[in-house]
């Protein structure tokens, strides 16, 4: 039986990341300058555009489950507030 390759959760957001940025998408979803966070600018495109690209969730409130599985934090204060 042929086995199918799964990508983990969070190499599929760096590939994500990565791409967008060379694709020039950052207004939608970009690393912050210090390249330890990242940004959603604009919901609605990445969930439209972004999503189906690259994540195996079509739904935003999945995507965010899977970054709570992998300890990714919201962080509300501060500049890299979001």
């Amino acid at each position: 039986p042929k086995r199918s390759s799964i990508t983990p959760f969070p190499l599929q957001l760096h590939v994500m990341l990565e791409t967008i940025e060379e694709i020039g998408k950052v207004d939608v979803v970009s690393w912050q300058p210090h390249g330890r966070c990242f940004v959603i600018h604009d919901q609605k495109e990445f969930i439209r555009i972004v999503m189906p690209a690259f994540m195996k969730q079509s739904k935003f409130p999945s995507f965010r489950r899977q970054l709570n599985l992998y300890g990714f934090q919201r962080i509300s204060t501060g500049p890299d507030q979001g």
